[in-house]
């Protein structure tokens, strides 16, 4: 059965529908790993691949709108030198700690989250602002010029920067988690944070 909207609108609210339950997921991942998070490996390598897939997909979405292929170049620049900033420096700021049962929890870098959401809002905001229903329907290919192609590839820059510094923190997070399993590092026994139904 036709859903009745003009041809693109229905796939155009569909995607935007997938990105806000994203923007919700990662702000809840946000939180979460404030208050603290139980540790899981999966969980871990799997969110990571949804940032950088995510990360990249917006990317290579620019270059279709229009931004230079040549724009790659300090975006691979930025990749590398956040991951590896991230990795050396957000050592001090995670904490892990076992709880009484025995589980490993772990937080902090919530400021790396908070960049990746950033650049992630600001480069959604403006697909939806200036690219439109059109881009989705795939009838025709929207051509960013002036203030919105500056304003993608600014945006493109700090969503780059904020997968980056996910990345080094993921590695420094699991490099951490291999000392505790092999007990080079001790974790503190500590209560459990506050346990949520959405993980």
């Amino acid at each position: 059965m036709s859903s009745g909207l003009p041809y693109g609108l229905d796939v155009y609210y569909l995607v935007v529908a997938v990105f806000v339950l994203a923007v919700l997921r990662i702000s809840w991942r946000t939180f979460a790993n404030y208050k603290g998070t139980l540790f899981s490996m999966t969980r871990t390598f799997v969110y990571a691949g949804i940032y950088v897939t995510l990360g990249v997909a917006f990317s290579a979405l620019s270059f279709v709108e229009g931004v230079s292929y040549l724009m790659a170049i300090p975006e691979i620049l930025i990749v590398a030198a956040a991951a590896y900033a991230s990795y050396r420096y957000t050592d001090g700021r995670i904490s892990f700690w076992k709880s009484a049962e025995g589980s490993l929890f772990f937080k902090g870098g919530i400021g790396i989250y908070l960049v990746y959401l950033a650049g992630f809002l600001a480069r959604l905001a403006i697909d939806v602002a200036f690219v439109g229903p059109s881009m989705f329907s795939f009838a025709s290919i929207v051509q960013l010029g002036g203030a919105a192609l500056y304003a993608s590839m600014a945006s493109d820059l700090l969503l780059t920067l904020g997968v980056g510094l996910l990345i080094g923190r993921n590695v420094r997070v699991t490099k951490r988690y291999h000392l505790i399993q092999q007990g080079l590092e001790l974790a503190p026994s500590l209560p459990s944070p506050q346990r949520f139904r959405l993980r």
